[in-house]
């Protein structure tokens, strides 16, 4: 032992394995210390500095066998393969013992090397490069989703309770920007469904879940929180709050914290001092302030907007400073003033945020995502766009106010800019048709039409009983000429609940078909869900036009719309539709010199949309100036192509049909 001892000594002199070793140990802590300076700047991602330490480490027994094998001579490069020489023996003897050494040695070298990398491989989490839908991603550090929380209370009319308590904790840690949260409907699509917490974390692309339950049992809740490791499905904490109801804001802001804390995230003064903040608002209003929110998420008609209203209202006669609730109030009535256009709606949405701005201590990103959106109807587009980004930084996940900023900047003819933030909502929250319907309304504005039909198809898939829906749906099959499916979608509005767009829909609908009694029905059918509608007005008055002796009614019914119309222009004077509507009224109302001004400054304003410039053909066939109207459609057309189906259909236009211009505008299947 002694002289095998002495004589491996001396091999590991003369091969200098010690030497080499040690500068290896050097160059390697080296490279390590500038790889921790300089990856992250780089903007390498998480893991490559740790496989790089795998790598240095696993080379050591690699070096090792490198340099006890290849000798550097004069006569080049030598495999030393013999452990030591043999005193006195054979050439065979000395050569076979050395070569049996040398290949134990490198089958441990082998098995030694990849056991170390296995082991150390084994020490990283999976979700440091997650399986997503076939593709690999890596969780972000510091992420969570938040499930709805599970109502053991028993009753479906409290599921909002659960539902509302869980994302108030999101919205707590949401505002955090050292924590990457999961949006609200991303997460909350598992609600009800019994899922592998481990599933759930790769799908979503997150380290951690929080999940919990809520029981309420009169004035007393129990409400359970655990905070589960995504990758192996284990509990990192978990508590139980047995407290009254009054004691649920507190509830919400010690979770949240407690899941900081667990997470060990260091926090800047401006998170810290977010996640301190908690509600003050009477229970028994935030009860109804819930329920209200939760109607207004879940459709887009005018009756389930009025019951929302209504739900807030109830909040405020308990809380009459709670600026949420009138936050959710402006909502609404801004909702309501879309569907009805009546400048009355405005002012009750005006008032109620009014009131939200006023009262909110340090502005919420509810309330300034209806203060952004009240902005864009006024057409203060740049005040808008600020309070909004103000939105997003409280709230980064907030889907509402990514919807809110497309629609403004699709106001300001940002097409690019807004349907990137109509792509974010969607991508936020994949199953929340508000979203769907932002985007699906955006194709739609944007002559995208097939686009739009898709959209619209995810919209009624997710809003199977939404009678606006299916209106908006019809009105997209009609622009691409299937009339069979926009019928179809019309009449399934109708069946689920009578509104104004489906009405005015199919009025139109009979208008284009020469069926003019059936469009006054239909409109005058309409008016009665929206009297203070302008575009209704206009539909009956052209309709009336072409019925013998119906002259006096459509002047009225055209009056009655420019009026209407001023009203809105008075909201937002930069709403250049309209301004082209009501150019177009007043030419038949035979006022031209104000019919001209107002489509010249539409035309201007709008960056010659092809709507406004068809409505400028139309008014100059009133002055019989042909010329000038053919020039207008066929700039109309040559935007988009889908106007040659008005121009075949138009009523207006058909004293144009023996013209050789006016032909080559018509849909190719009328030229044939």
């Amino acid at each position: 032992m002694s002289l095998f001892l002495n004589r491996l000594v001396a091999q590991f002199r003369r091969r200098k394995v010690v030497p080499v070793i040690l500068t290896y140990a050097v160059a390697g802590w080296l490279i390590l210390q500038i790889a921790g300076i300089t990856f992250e700047p780089l903007g390498f991602p998480d893991w490559s500095i740790r496989m790089l330490i795998i790598v240095t480490i696993a080379g050591f027994p690699a070096v090792f066998f490198l340099t006890w094998l290849i000798d550097f001579t004069q006569e080049g490069i030598m495999f030393d393969l013999p452990l030591w020489p043999s005193e006195g023996g054979s050439p065979i003897q000395q050569k076979k013992p050395g070569q049996m050494v040398a290949i134990l040695l490198s089958l441990l070298v082998i098995v030694g090397t990849g056991s170390m990398i296995f082991y150390l491989l084994e020490q990283f989490p999976e979700s440091e490069s997650t399986v997503v839908d076939n593709k690999v991603t890596g969780s972000p550090l510091n992420s969570i989703a938040v499930l709805a929380f599970e109502n053991l209370y028993g009753k479906a009319e409290s599921d909002y309770f659960a539902a509302g308590l869980a994302e108030e904790i999101l919205n707590f840690l949401a505002g955090i920007r050292e924590l990457n949260v999961a949006a609200r409907t991303s997460s909350f699509r598992f609600r009800g469904e019994q899922v592998d917490i481990r599933d759930v974390a790769k799908l979503l692309n997150v380290k951690h879940v929080l999940q919990g339950s809520v029981r309420r049992e009169g004035n007393r809740i129990r409400v359970t929180a655990q905070l589960i490791d995504g990758e192996k499905g284990y509990h990192v904490w978990n508590k139980t709050y047995a407290r009254n109801l009054d004691d649920v804001f507190a509830i919400q802001q010690e979770i949240a914290s407690s899941v900081v804390n667990e997470l060990k995230i260091a926090l800047s003064v401006d998170s810290k001092n977010r996640l301190q903040k908690t509600s003050s608002e009477n229970i028994e209003a935030y009860i109804f302030y819930l329920q209200g929110r939760e109607k207004l998420h879940s459709s887009q008609d005018a009756d389930v907007m009025l019951a929302s209203r209504q739900l807030f209202n109830e909040a405020l006669k308990i809380e009459p400073a709670f600026s949420r609730a009138y936050a959710g109030i402006c909502e609404t009535d801004l909702r309501l003033y879309e569907i009805s256009n009546s400048a009355d709606d405005f002012s009750t949405a005006e008032k109620a945020c009014d009131k939200a701005q006023n009262l909110s201590k340090g502005l919420t990103s509810e309330v300034q995502v209806a203060i952004g959106r009240l902005y864009g109807y006024r057409g203060w587009y740049e005040k808008a766009v600020e309070q909004l980004n103000a939105a997003i930084a409280i709230s980064p996940t907030s889907v509402d106010a990514y919807i809110a900023l497309g629609e403004v900047l699709t106001m300001q003819l940002k097409f690019d800019e807004g349907e990137s933030a109509f792509l974010r909502a969607v991508d936020l929250k994949r199953n929340y048709w508000k979203a769907h319907e932002a985007l699906a309304k955006f194709y739609y504005e944007t002559e995208r039409y097939q686009d739009s039909a898709n959209a619209y198809k995810v919209v009624t898939r997710l809003t199977p009983d939404s009678s606006v829906a299916f209106a908006a749906k019809g009105a997209v099959y009609w622009m691409l000429g299937d009339t069979q499916q926009a019928l179809t979608a019309y009449e399934r509005s109708l069946q689920l609940k009578p509104t104004r767009q489906a009405y005015t829909n199919i009025g139109s609908f009979y208008y284009y078909a020469d069926q003019f009694d059936k469009a006054v029905t239909m409109q005058m059918q309409a008016l009665k869900y929206a009297p203070d509608d302008h575009r209704l007005w206009g539909r009956l008055a052209e309709s009336y036009r072409f019925i013998p002796g119906q002259r006096s009614a459509s002047q009225a019914a055209y009056s009655k719309a420019a009026e209407l119309a001023l009203s809105n222009l008075e909201i937002n004077p930069d709403d250049w539709l309209t301004r082209g509507k009501l150019g177009l009224y007043y030419a038949h109302l035979d006022s031209v010199n104000e019919a001209t001004v107002l489509l010249e400054q539409a035309v201007k304003k709008s960056q010659r949309d092809p709507e406004v410039l068809y409505l400028q053909a139309l008014s100059y066939l009133r002055v019989d100036n042909v010329e000038e109207a053919l020039n207008l459609l066929a700039e109309a057309v040559a935007q988009d192509e889908y106007f040659r189906l008005f121009i075949g259909l138009d009523p207006d236009l058909q004293a144009l049909k023996d013209d050789t211009r006016f032909s080559l505008l018509l849909p190719l299947a009328n030229t044939q």
